[in-house]
């Protein structure tokens, strides 16, 4: 692919994440965010129409759902999905919180599935979220075991960003975090990226000890004390470990 061709590219997503993020904009809207011709992003967005992953409404382009049937089909293929089976809703119902699936993506956590229990708090989670590895009980438990100069790589590339002021911004911290973890098994953040919760992840590894996702379990600190604590973070390190098993059969 041609330096032309990589630019085009990229500039066609520029396009579709920024109408991702902020919902339909007009053509002059969108070439002034990103600071290219209206004619360029013009064209872009008319390609963009006729291939079916945007859609205009008036002066209005706004992306579609065709996004959404691709990320449902890709998570139908990913082994770790098909390995849950009925462990998220039974975490969900045990814990009475809001219980997710994450895995590895690009740098990030990416959420794979979601199930609020009957108590749980809404979290506008959904398929497709995606969030700093270092800000997370999840995107933590599978630092823990990913391999160190991968760990390393993530940091260097990508710093410790601070998304609230709990998050975890000194890198020695953050190793001897990933070291505690590896030693109970699971992982902990209080309040590092969404303020008043707890969140605790137990990675999920296949039988060759390669991490390949995390189950997670979020709820207010008001209710998750430290007996709670304890009891959650068995429960998701048993259905980690479940579907750990699941993933030799899958």
């Amino acid at each position: 692919m041609t330096e032309s061709s990589n630019q085009s590219v990229r500039r066609a997503f520029m396009l579709v994440d920024e109408l991702a993020e902020n919902g339909g904009r007009g053509v002059s809207e969108l070439a002034e965010q990103l600071d290219m011709p209206v004619s360029t992003a013009h064209d872009y967005l008319q390609a963009l129409v006729e291939t079916g992953y945007v859609t205009k409404d008036g002066t209005e382009y706004r992306t579609t759902t065709r996004f959404l049937e691709v990320g449902h089909r890709e998570r139908h293929r990913l082994e770790v999905f098909k390995a849950v089976r009925d462990e998220l809703e039974t975490v969900a119902e045990e814990t009475g919180e809001h219980a997710t699936l994450l895995i590895e993506e690009a740098d990030q956590a990416v959420i794979l599935a979601v199930q609020e229990g009957p108590d749980a708090i809404n979290l506008f989670a959904y398929p497709g979220a995606r969030m700093p590895l270092h800000a997370t009980a999840p995107g933590k438990a599978m630092l823990a075991y990913m391999p160190a100069d991968r760990v390393d790589e993530i940091v260097d590339r990508h710093g410790l960003v601070e998304v609230t002021p709990q998050t975890i911004t000194d890198p020695d911290v953050l190793f001897e975090q990933l070291e505690r973890i590896r030693s109970q098994g699971y992982a902990i953040d209080e309040g590092e990226r969404i303020a008043g919760m707890v969140c605790i992840a137990a990675p999920i590894l296949d039988k060759s000890d390669r991490v390949r996702g995390a189950f997670c379990v979020c709820g207010p600190r008001s209710r998750i004390d430290q007996e709670r604590r304890e009891e959650i973070a068995d429960v998701v390190q048993r259905a980690a470990n479940v579907t750990q098993v699941n993933l030799d059969y899958v």
